[in-house]
């Protein structure tokens, strides 16, 4: 059927529906929690990959935008994922130039420095230096690839990398429109020895913002958009179910009331600092979890809020919410 997505790049949101638990090629354990996406972040994840463009996520802080292209990896490549899947955290002081590489030009004076003492010390004792001596001259050893850099280098045919820009926001406002010929092009050009770095297969690139500042529209015009709504109370319980298995229910369910009755009194009142989230609501989970279950039943029909430090982020927000009672 003309465009339909190949197999092998499909992403169905459905393999994460519990933690997974593996080893690395290195030994060491790796987990994923378990992600539940909509089935409309579903299809823009999909429709993202069939037009191979980048998929630019928002929603608030805490509702799972980051943890998305860790899933997509997941349900491309199972447990090797790692393989194929890079992490970019941007910074107020990162720079475009960074994500492709950087060369360090502090080492090479140095190493040039010791070439030219070491060539000095042979020819007083008469002795020749081979060319392949001369660290300096060798420039592939001060470049390092950032993760937009390694991303294109890992993604072959049939086999896409997976590259998460992570706030992107955090960035200088020109930030964006830097990476607009790299992106489009899917290459770039070490300058300092010609080398053209290149995807043979366009990466699957989700980025994320938290609308700290606006992007230009030269870099949403390559975008697709996604906004990812607070869960609601069934897909919440699904998210608790998954990641805390042996949670009593009575617990589960007088948590999830009082998390949310917390959350609408919050976003009514004006006051209101940060509303509470979904990250923030499995940190609470897993402490009531980790107690006996009679007794934390009772601390949750109690009218000051259990583990309010948990959940509510200032002490504006302490001061507002600590005793509300839930309806």
């Amino acid at each position: 059927m003309a465009g339909r997505i190949e197999l092998a790049q499909q992403y169905t949101g459905q393999k994460l529906e519990k933690q997974v638990d593996f080893k690395d090629t290195n030994g060491r354990m790796q987990s994923i929690r378990p992600y539940f996406p909509s089935v409309r972040l579903i299809e823009s994840v999909q429709l993202a990959i069939q037009l191979k463009r980048p998929l630019l996520i928002k929603g608030e802080p805490g509702c799972g935008k980051t943890k998305l292209a860790e899933a997509v990896a997941y349900e491309l490549y199972d447990t090797a994922y790692l393989e194929h899947y890079f992490e970019w955290r941007v910074k107020s002081t990162s720079k475009a130039k960074d994500g492709l590489y950087t060369f360090d030009y502090i080492k090479r004076l140095r190493d040039s420095q010791l070439d030219a003492h070491q060539l000095k010390k042979a020819l007083l004792e008469d002795k020749e230096v081979a060319k392949q001596d001369m660290d300096s001259d060798n420039l592939n050893k001060y470049i390092e690839f950032g993760k937009l850099g390694e991303a294109y280098k890992a993604s072959k045919e049939g086999q896409p990398s997976i590259l998460l820009i992570d706030e992107i926001d955090k960035a200088d406002i020109d930030f964006p429109n830097d990476l607009l010929l790299e992106l489009d092009e899917l290459w770039f050009q070490v300058d300092e020895t010609k080398e053209k770095v290149e995807a043979k297969e366009p990466p699957i690139i989700l980025i994320t913002s938290n609308d700290e500042k606006e992007l230009p529209p030269a870099f949403l015009r390559r975008c697709l958009f996604h906004y990812i709504h607070f869960p609601k109370p069934n897909r919440m319980q699904a998210i608790i179910e998954a990641n805390f298995p042996k949670l009593d229910d009575q617990v589960q369910e007088t948590a999830l009331a009082r998390f949310y009755a917390l959350r609408k009194t919050m976003t009514e009142d004006p006051n209101t600092e940060k509303k509470v989230s979904t990250s923030e609501l499995i940190d609470w989970v897993r402490i009531l979890n980790s107690r006996n279950a009679t007794d934390m039943l009772a601390l949750l029909n109690e009218e000051e809020l259990a583990f309010s430090q948990i959940l509510l982020k200032s002490q504006t927000d302490q001061a507002l919410f600590s005793n509300q009672t839930f309806a």
